[in-house]
């Protein structure tokens, strides 16, 4: 929970309003007690020790930082158990946000000017070895004398990439390496949004195809041509494509006339007459589309060879004594038009071959156990559903994941009696099923799901085979993307239910939900891969139903809302583990592939399994 108003810190710091809160901490409006003025208080919520001493260094660096529009860091310390603290002077006036939420898109002349002045405190920072990272127009702030301040900067040498959506670059959210053209992609994303009013769609978006960068001209007609240019290159997906340094970038927004920029208006109203405003820049007039010469030659062309085909056919028809019939008269007549129109038509050129073929996907992993695991590739996929009715499957994130390998099927009793018989895993806590006696350890079952194991039984045997089990983002990716298509799927066959596809909770099911108009043959567990044709579109088995399967993630219902971007792995750590898939008990609402539940890691039950994932080599 944020500081409240009256609190005081080190017995100096008065709290006065929260300011902003983000992933990591909450930045305060404080008041020192001791030197008499107000300041601003950064929170970073990490007790750990290691922190403490990068946190230390950080802060001694960035109090050496000496620029007219930055705020200077005036003080630092940490509260046992609770985290790190930054105090920097505050810096009265408005944030460029709040002008937005204000007025909606503003002027382009008082955008030039405040992005033009914003680039002189970055390129200080660059030239001192130093990135901002969290640029946006709430960071940028105007004072009542008209100067703007560059606030509240990333603790980038604590590893942390703060990146509001839509502002951050490609490469902050992969947690790749960043430069000064990260802080210029943040730069041509504030002053698209300040323009347009809208801000800009994420980067994960863009890479992935899923979202489109519409040109600011295009969102906002009275935004100048040259303005639109500059915040595209600006937020190029590339580095090497953006301006080279946050200075070539202000140079830009100069207007290609030459003229000097343009000063920022007085805010207060003037006696002085005021000029007359420009007219608005008017859209582009579509020229009429004329056609080209050799174009109307060969058209006059066509119409001499159709008129002389006229002719002679008609010629002939005049000598003709048996005469011939209308439909012979018209397919030669047809027949001598396509052929004038073959003979000028130009010759289409053929497409070239591509020079490099496609990366073939990396065939599947066949173990000595017998299991077999299939390739995921990287890339990007929507994890969540916004239309669940379940709050924990929401928000809907763009998240990036590495390659990796996860098992076609469950494992197996078969398999799993391996690990058991190695010495490395203890048996199963129970070795009978629901309604199958003597389950685990009988041959006729070796084919079934594994059940009645924790999560750290399931840990033990992946870690024992040479892997891991997937992560929540790992499980749902393999259950429902299609990377042919770029699509997501509800169910891992489509997006309807259709209740033979998997082992779920039908007419044999105990449960008062059960679907009585479907009867699979099954009271309980089937044999893994049963169902061929509910596989998911990379060719998994039994994502949906059969048994509920552990992933390596420690549950947090609203994890969602603040989950990386990049190979989330789940918070550090908690009370359950999270499961995947649904099971034999499940209805069709909680056999979907966005469905999460959570147990105790020590847990065992008849519906409860695992599979195994792989980082490759």
């Amino acid at each position: 929970m944020p500081l409240l108003p009256g609190e005081i810190l080190t017995k100096r710091y008065r709290i006065v309003s929260l300011l902003a809160v983000g992933r990591y901490g909450a930045v305060y409006r404080a008041y020192d007690t001791v030197d008499g003025r107000d300041v601003a208080v950064k929170e970073y919520l990490d007790a750990a020790v290691a922190t403490q001493r990068r946190f230390r260094e950080t802060a001694r660096r960035l109090s050496r930082l000496r620029h007219p529009q930055l705020a200077a860091v005036l003080d630092h310390f940490a509260l046992e158990n609770v985290g790190q603290y930054l105090v920097s002077a505050y810096v009265d006036g408005v944030d460029l946000r709040s002008l937005l939420q204000q007025y909606g898109p503003l002027p382009s002349d008082l955008v030039i000017g405040w992005l033009q002045a914003a680039a002189r405190p970055l390129t200080y920072l660059h030239q001192q070895g130093a990135l901002h990272l969290d640029l946006k127009p709430a960071n940028l702030r105007l004072t009542p004398a008209g100067a703007v301040y560059l606030v509240d900067g990333g603790l980038s040498d604590l590893g942390v990439r703060p990146h509001t959506p839509g502002y951050g670059s490609p490469e902050q959210q992969a947690q790749t390496e960043v430069t000064p053209a990260s802080d210029v992609y943040s730069l041509g994303a504030t002053l698209y949004t300040l323009l347009t009013d809208r801000v800009p769609p994420n980067a994960l978006g863009r890479e992935s195809g899923l979202d489109t960068l519409i040109p600011a001209r295009e969102v906002n007609p009275d935004v100048e041509p040259y303005l639109s240019i500059v915040a595209t290159r600006a937020m190029s997906l590339k580095p090497e494509a953006r301006y080279g340094t946050v200075e070539e970038f202000a140079r830009a927004l100069e207007r290609p006339s030459g003229r000097p920029a343009p000063q920022i208006s007085p805010l207060r109203r003037s006696p002085e007459p005021r000029p007359a405003p420009a007219p608005a820049p008017r859209l582009p007039q579509s020229r009429r589309r004329q056609i080209e010469r050799r174009t109307i030659v060969a058209l006059s062309a066509l119409l001499v060879i159709v008129i002389g085909v006229g002719i002679l056919f008609g010629a002939l028809n005049l000598g003709v004594t048996g005469g011939v019939s209308e439909e012979a008269a018209t397919a030669t007549l047809e027949s001598a038009v396509v052929a004038a129109l073959t003979a000028i038509a130009p010759t289409p050129t053929p497409l070239p071959e591509p020079t490099e073929p496609p990366t073939p996907t990396p065939e599947p992993l066949l173990l000595e156990t017998g299991a077999r695991m299939i390739f995921v590739p990287a890339g990007i996929f929507r994890m969540g559903d916004d239309e669940s009715r379940q709050n924990d499957q929401k928000p809907s994130l763009l998240v990036r994941l590495d390659a990796f390998y996860i098992d076609e099927t469950e494992v197996t009793n078969r398999e799993y009696g391996l690990c058991v018989a190695a010495g490395a895993c203890r048996p199963p806590a129970s070795p009978n099923a629901t309604y199958h006696p003597s389950y685990f350890g009988s041959p006729a079952y070796d084919d079934y799901p594994v059940i009645f194991v924790t999560w750290y039984q399931a840990d033990t045997f992946c870690r024992w085979r040479g892997g891991r089990l997937p992560s929540e983002a790992e499980w749902e990716k393999a259950a429902s993307y299609d990377t042919t298509q770029n699509l997501k799927l509800r169910y891992p066959w489509g997006e309807a239910f259709d209740g033979t596809k998997l082992n779920f909770c039908d007419v044999n099911c105990p449960r008062d939900t059960r679907d009585a108009t479907v009867n699979d043959g099954h009271r309980d567990t089937a044999p893994v891969g049963s169902y061929s044709n509910g596989r998911s579109p990379l060719g998994l088995y039994d994502m949906s139903g059969n048994v509920m399967e552990w992933v390596a993630d420690w549950y947090d219902a609203r994890y969602y809302r603040d989950a990386p971007d990049t190979n989330p792995l789940g918070p550090l750590e908690g009370q359950f583990k999270g499961l995947r898939g649904g099971s034999w008990l499940s209805d069709a609402e909680e056999t979907r592939t966005t469905a999460r539940w959570s147990f105790d890691p020590l847990v065992a039950r008849a519906n409860i399994g695992f599979r195994c994932a792989l980082t490759p080599p």
